[in-house]
Order: C-alpha cells, then sequence, then structure tokens
C-alpha cells in the first residue's frame, strides 16, 4: 500500500522474502524452576490408579493379625507391617527388591516415600521384616485369591501349569560337580534352561486359563518338570483353597505318576502327549491297555536314548497267528516309553486331550507364559537375591502377589478375549466341564 497516494502496489511473489523460522542471536537455555516455599505432600504426586495405591489398598484389606503378633513389646517401637509390606511387594513390580536399594529409594523416591508413610527404614529392617513375614505368605496369597473368587474374577474349573529356571545368588563357578551343590547356596541345582546350563531353582505357577492369575505357585529343585505336577496342586489346594477340574500343560509333566496323582486327586490331567499311541488301542475290563484283538500291552524290550532308559511294549504273545493281523494297523508296532511308565495312564490322557471336551486346550496353554515374561523381561526378576529353598520360595511368593494384585486391578479386555476365543475356542465352564469330561475307569472303579 502507498500511503501517499493510496494505491495498492502488486508486489511480484519471487520478491517476497520466505517466512522462515525464527533465529535467535544466540542459544538460551531453560533456567532453573523456584522451589515451592510449601511443598506439595507426597501423597499428591501420586495419581489415581497408579500401582503404589493398589498396593496401600490392597495391603490395608489384608488380616495381618498373625504376622502382628510375631513382635514384641520389649524395644523400640517397630514400623507397622503394613506399610513395610506394601513397600516391598511394589519392589517387586518396579525391579527394586534388595534390601539396600529399598532403603535409598525410601529416602529419594516419593512413590516409596507414600507407601512407607514417610518413615525411612534400613536396610537390616527391611532383612529383618523379609524374614519375619515369610512363613505367611501363603496365607495372604490364599486371602487374595478368596476375596477375588468370590467376586467372580478366578474360577476354579481349569488351570495351566508351567515351570522355569531362575538362577540362584551363587555363582556357578563355584558350582561342584562332585557334591552336585553350590557352597554358598547347597538347595540350588544345575539345570538346562532351553540349552544354557544355570545354577538355580525350578519355579512353578498354575494360573486360571480365563483370567490369567496365579493360583499357586512353588519352587523346587528339581531340575525337570516330570514330578512337580502333583506337588504343584497341593500348593493349589493350599492358597486357593480348592482343587481345578482339570490341569493343562505341557508334555514336560507327561508321566504315568504326574497322572495318576492327579487323577486319584480327583483333576483331569491335559497333558500333550509324545507318546506314539495308536487310537485302535483301549481299556478292558481290568483296565488293562490292550490291542484291538484284546491281548495286553507289556514290555518286551528296553534301550537308551538321550541319556536316559525306554521300555518297549508289544502285544502279549506278538502279532504271529492273530486272526486281526491281516488289517491291524499295530501289526509290527511298538510303543517306546520312559522307565516306570504306565502306558494305560498315558493312554488315558491322550483321549482327555483329543476329546471334544478339552477342545483348544493345546492352544490355551500357552498363556502361562505371560507370567514368566513378565517376571524375567518387565519386573527384571533375573535371579533371586536370597539364598536356601525356603526364603527362595518366599521372594517367589512375594512376586506372585504382586503380579496378582496387577492382574486384578486391570479392567478384563473382554474384546481381546472374544478374538482369542475364536481361535482356541471358549473356556468351558465347571458345570460344562463337569457334565462333558471323559469319564476317569480309574476313579470309578475305585469307588
Amino acid at each position: 500500500m502507498d500511503e501517499e497516494h493510496g494505491v495498492l502496489l502488486m508486489i511480484p511473489a519471487e520478491e517476497i522474502a520466505p517466512r522462515g523460522r525464527r533465529e535467535r542471536a544466540g542459544v538460551k537455555f531453560r533456567e532453573p524452576m523456584e522451589f515451592e516455599l510449601f511443598p506439595r505432600h507426597v501423597e499428591e504426586c501420586i495419581p489415581e490408579g497408579h500401582v503404589a495405591r493398589t498396593m496401600k489398598v490392597a495391603v490395608e484389606e489384608m488380616d495381618l493379625g498373625q504376622l502382628k503378633r510375631t513382635y514384641s513389646h520389649k524395644g523400640g517401637y517397630p514400623y507397622d507391617p503394613r506399610l513395610l509390606l506394601a513397600t516391598v511387594l511394589f519392589g517387586m513390580t518396579d525391579g527394586v527388591r534388595e534390601a539396600t536399594e529399598l532403603q535409598e529409594h525410601c529416602l529419594y523416591d516419593a512413590r516409596y516415600r507414600f507407601l512407607m508413610g514417610g518413615h525411612t527404614p534400613d536396610d537390616r529392617t527391611f532383612g529383618r521384616f523379609l524374614d519375619r513375614v515369610e512363613p505367611f505368605l501363603s496365607d495372604l496369597l490364599g486371602q487374595i485369591l478368596g476375596k477375588a473368587k468370590v467376586k467372580g474374577k478366578v474360577k476354579t474349573n481349569e488351570v495351566i501349569i508351567d515351570g522355569s529356571k531362575v538362577p540362584c545368588s551363587a555363582s556357578s563357578w563355584n558350582y561342584s560337580k562332585e557334591s552336585e551343590q553350590a557352597p554358598s547356596d547347597p538347595d540350588a541345582r544345575m539345570m538346562n534352561s532351553h540349552g544354557r546350563y544355570l545354577v538355580g531353582y525350578n519355579v512353578q505357577i498354575a494360573i486360571d486359563s480365563s483370567s490369567g492369575v496365579i493360583v499357586g505357585a512353588d519352587v523346587n529343585c528339581d531340575a525337570n518338570d516330570w514330578h512337580a505336577g502333583d506337588g504343584l496342586m497341593r500348593c493349589v489346594k493350599e492358597q486357593l483353597g480348592e482343587l481345578p477340574c482339570s490341569v493343562i500343560a505341557d508334555s514336560g509333566y507327561e508321566t504315568s505318576r504326574t497322572i495318576e496323582a492327579l487323577g486319584e486327586m480327583g483333576v483331569d490331567t491335559v497333558i500333550a502327549s509324545t507318546a506314539n499311541l495308536r487310537q485302535e488301542l483301549r481299556l478292558n475290563a481290568d483296565l488293562e491297555l490292550v490291542c484291538p484283538a484284546g491281548k495286553p500291552i507289556v514290555e518286551t524290550a528296553s534301550g537308551s536314548g538321550a541319556g536316559q532308559p525306554y521300555f518297549r511294549f508289544r502285544p502279549q504273545g506278538g502279532c504271529r497267528g492273530c486272526p486281526l493281523a491281516a488289517e491291524c494297523p499295530l501289526k509290527g508296532k511298538s510303543i517306546w516309553l520312559t522307565q516306570g511308565d504306565d502306558p494305560a495312564a498315558k493312554y488315558l490322557n491322550k483321549v482327555r486331550v483329543e476329546s471334544e471336551a478339552y477342545q483348544g486346550a493345546m492352544l490355551r496353554r500357552r498363556a502361562v507364559e505371560r507370567p514368566f515374561a513378565s517376571l524375567k523381561r518387565h519386573d527384571k526378576f533375573g535371579r533371586f537375591l536370597r539364598r536356601g529353598l525356603n526364603k527362595v520360595r518366599a521372594e517367589f511368593l512375594l512376586w506372585v502377589i504382586s503380579y496378582d494384585l496387577r492382574k486384578l486391578q486391570r479392567a478384563p479386555e473382554r474384546i481381546l478375549g472374544l478374538i482369542l476365543s475364536s481361535f482356541w475356542g471358549e473356556n468351558p465352564t465347571r458345570s460344562e466341564l463337569l457334565a462333558r469330561r471323559p469319564a476317569n475307569p480309574r476313579l470309578l472303579a475305585v469307588a
């Protein structure tokens, strides 16, 4: 605009300077903020719905009467066990498990100061508290599962079990092959975890297939899962209060001892079958496995493979002269099983795996890997910090309690459940399992 003559001037576009980013004469950094004259209360720093608030509320609802009775009126005033327990449980979710780290976080971390109510206990206080709370952890887990069962968040119809190897705090270099022990942790054993050898413990969990909540946990020194199933079910009975209808597991639990032990408890085993048991086999009136011609399957020879003995089972008397030999699919076939295995027990398990009542069970079995992923990756539980089987079990149960509290806090992902159910089927209810599951002839014979 020409202000003198009032004429609008047209300037070519190429002569207009492009509007770019504003440039400063120099770099200027942000100045430190002034401290508040009256700092906020530490509780105002914790947002609603935070895991720390979940731990605090959950611990306040627990019955810690037995734990409080272990304290004496002599000496100084002790810290409230509710504050210590909530702090330790939150540390499990945050990867802070050492007593010295808990002490430092209570000094400088607002979340831990909120849980401890402003107190700053030292590392020895946390160490003594872990020893004191050790005998009551199974009961505390049972209280959480009992409330979740009343609210319908945990069901008892079907559980999935699995195990994982966790290294101990002792060095593997000091492991003695002669005594099979680590000098600083005599309960730890050498184990093979996916081709990697470590000195540690075998942790076992059982989760509810519908909610993913851990309903039973245990720690043992066995290098494999062959004989861990019945012990884990006893822990489920103690911590959950009742046994499930069925148990889903991988082939690592497929032994006749586990199948028979759980069968005597009234629990159906749905274990991934690796035994070469054909469909033409059946059980006779004496609960013996027989061929299509009615001949019992008996042991005929032995061998070895993968460092363990195997035994060959064939029809008694062989197939020569059998009237069904021409059409029998078992002619000339053998069944190889490990030492001590009962072919009839493994046959019953395979029938259940292939039955319609447990359709999709082998796909639902994969859900048990999620807690272990959270244990080792998210919660940084790379190894145990305490030594001795009882202390290691207590450390693992503390993590299980913290995991269940977080799991129960989250809203049920119904949409995701519907999508997954289209692939591996809906989880059957307890009444449906009782009505649809195949009858166990061994239990009927005992009754």
